[in-house]
């Protein structure tokens, strides 16, 4: 019998990492990875898809195994969680509508600024922009249709989730990469939980060694620049 592995997802599916679960296909970078994963250690895949301050809240208590949906790994998160080794780097990089250059981050002065609530970017604007007014929302697809709409004149967000969204809105660009914004998404675990996350690194590991990493970060990430 298969060992039950339940991970939680984020509602506000970050496509490519992946889609909404409840929609027709569920796929993408993460998918294919967890998977992956999942084959070699001869898991079952549970999912549980809430809003993200839920499946945060959810993992702390250990009502899930594990968060695997776009998290940054922060050194504050790793005082309270477990992480994998990293398996994507990539930055946080403003989006505006086209036409609408940035040089530098003093062309942010007097700018509407987008980001999403309990984020890393919104933490970077929040302490980098103070004097901005800024516009904060629960789903990626808001806060898009909010810049589409010119409700905003710039949003931040991390790199792999912006390349999802430029190949559906033509007219929207990258404005710049933020400087000093570098950083990796990692498997989230229970804190403590040493054996799943000595499994999950050495299937990591295997993955990388074997091809099967680069297979699949070709597949998603093969026309969006992350850094």
């Amino acid at each position: 019998m298969k060992q039950i592995l339940k991970i939680g997802l984020d509602s506000a599916a970050p496509f490519p990492l992946h889609s909404d679960y409840n929609s027709s296909v569920f796929e993408g970078f993460e998918v294919d990875m967890i998977r992956a994963v999942a084959e070699v250690l001869n898991l079952e895949l549970h999912y549980e898809v809430s809003l993200w301050k839920t499946i945060l809240e959810k993992l702390y208590k250990g009502e899930l195994d594990m968060i695997c949906s776009a998290v940054t790994m922060t050194t504050s998160r790793q005082m309270i969680l477990e992480f994998s080794k990293p398996y994507l780097q990539f930055q946080l990089c403003a989006v505006v509508n086209g036409g609408d250059g940035l040089t530098d981050l003093d062309s942010f002065k007097n700018k509407k600024i987008g980001i999403r609530t309990a984020t890393e970017a919104e933490k970077y604007v929040m302490a980098q922009f103070p004097g901005n007014a800024t516009v904060h929302t629960d789903t990626n697809d808001e806060l898009y249709k909010k810049l589409l709409a010119h409700k905003i004149d710039v949003l931040i967000d991390d790199s792999p989730i912006v390349g999802g969204f430029l190949a559906k809105h033509q007219t929207l660009q990258i404005g710049m990469f933020m400087p000093g914004t570098e950083s990796e998404y990692a498997i989230a675990m229970k804190k403590g939980d040493l054996a799943l996350k000595h499994q999950i690194n050495e299937t990591l590991d295997l993955l990388r060694q074997n091809g099967v990493y680069d297979l699949i970060h070709d597949k998603w990430f093969n026309s969006i620049k992350l850094v």
